[in-house]
């Protein structure tokens, strides 16, 4: 007889007279009475902790106990904790009353190494679901070789550091290793479902349409070509409520989903802080020159497109070389720190604003007329000559000269700040501490 033929014998079977319809739930009575009535060791346990409600005569002598000591008796008292340890990791998936595969464990049974195979089946008991665990001894010949390399095998994917998952073609879990769990923190009975998978892990909705069409979609284009599917991140939150980075690698096997689960946080994290860091100026946090004027022809392109007019801004501190002078260099970047501070609370979050270098800073204007140009300039200069600034051991008063121009048709980015450039440079001859639009 072929392992799965034995293994259907002894367990629940969906023609089974005695037991009736596998999907309805049935009495504690019912399924103590035909556990008894078969002749196969059986075990009945609670669905997720894995601790024994009932079992039959069989599975007492099988495992040495009397019915009685069986109550809430934990699994790897029964099997040990290797063994145990791989009955939680299989992943019924079976609808209920339906046999899942069967498979091989190493088991410490009495005290001796006994190869066992073990067919899972979920089942309806009055109000709840429980799991019906069947054991065979003394397998067919050749299943001992076989349950050593399963054991390997069970070892090698619990060793790696990454989650893996093999799932049916419905993406039904049917197998995680010990990293996937410690990876996301929910158990097979958290996320049975796969519906229960993208609620919970994307809780958002719109986040989660989006997490599902993006899998559905890169899957659907690696199956057509029979390739691995394309890898991408994701985040998916814990049961903890944290949130992971998550890169997720698919590969369709014959009638199973192999997915791996690699968690990227740290490494995506590190990466747009050196973003960051190249993006921006370390001691104002404004951006830095090239970061400026990528900003600054992205803007451009976006506005000669649409047609609708921006204007650049370029800005200088008056007399920054006497308040190093007099104050000292660490004075002056503080200088710096509260001049970009002052700024921001008068542009708009959507505004660019960027250091060029020593004390002049520029700024990308969503605006067009000549009015609204100077009013937003007049507000950066009254922002920073309304207050003294109270960054040395003594207050004192901090001017700033401002330039600007509007950006014409067909101008270009270089054109436009050459022109602002040239205002700044009037409003500096002119006296400084003003605004000159052009």
């Amino acid at each position: 007889m072929s392992m799965p033929e034995a293994a259907k014998t002894n367990a629940l079977s969906p023609h089974d007279g005695a037991i009736g319809d596998p999907a309805r739930a049935r009495s504690r009575q019912e399924v103590d009475f035909w556990m008894d009535c078969v002749g196969a060791p059986l075990v009945l346990m609670e669905k997720q902790a894995l601790t024994v409600r009932y079992a039959n005569r069989n599975a007492a002598i099988l495992f040495g106990l009397g019915l009685e000591p069986f109550g809430a008796c934990p699994v790897d008292e029964l099997v040990g904790p290797e063994a145990a340890l791989m009955l939680g990791q299989i992943w019924s998936v079976a609808p209920v009353g339906v046999p899942g595969e069967p498979f091989l464990i190493r088991a410490l049974v009495q005290g001796q190494e006994r190869t066992l195979m073990v067919q899972v089946t979920k089942l309806a008991v009055e109000d709840e679901i429980l799991r019906l665990f069947s054991f065979v001894d003394a397998p067919p010949q050749g299943s001992v070789t076989l349950a050593g390399w399963q054991e390997n095998v069970i070892s090698l994917l619990n060793w790696l550091p990454f989650g893996f998952e093999i799932a049916s073609s419905e993406d039904q879990i049917q197998f995680a290793n010990s990293t996937f769990k410690e990876l996301f923190g929910y158990t097979m009975d958290d996320i049975a479902n796969i519906e229960d998978w993208w609620r919970l892990a994307y809780p958002d909705p719109e986040y989660r349409e989006f997490a599902r069409t993006q899998w559905h979609t890169s899957i659907a284009a690696a199956r057509a070509e029979d390739r691995e599917m394309t890898p991408f991140d994701l985040d998916v939150m814990t049961a903890s409520g944290a949130r992971r980075t998550i890169q997720f690698r698919h590969r369709t096997i014959g009638n199973f989903n192999v997915n791996l689960y690699i968690d990227v946080t740290r490494e995506r994290a590190y990466a747009e802080e050196l973003k960051v860091l190249a993006d921006t100026d370390p001691l104002t946090g404004a951006m830095n020159r090239r970061r400026f004027f990528e900003e600054a022809d992205r803007i451009h392109a976006d506005s000669q497109r649409r047609g609708t007019p921006i204007a650049f801004l370029m800005l200088d501190i008056d007399h920054f070389k006497s308040i190093n002078d007099r104050y000292g260099h660490g004075v002056g970047d503080l200088v710096l720190i509260e001049f970009t501070r002052r700024c921001r609370e008068v542009l708009h979050p959507g505004d660019c604003f960027g250091r060029m270098g020593g004390e002049e800073f520029a700024v990308v204007l969503g605006a067009g007329t000549r009015e609204t140009v100077y009013a937003v300039a007049e507000n950066i200069r009254s922002a920073i000559g309304a207050d003294l600034f109270a960054v040395g051991l003594e207050p004192f008063k901090v001017s700033v000269s401002a330039g600007g121009a509007i950006c014409e048709t067909g101008e270009s980015v270089g054109s436009v700040i050459s022109r602002a450039d040239n205002a700044l440079y009037d409003a500096k001859k002119s006296g400084r501490d003003r605004v000159i639009i052009r």
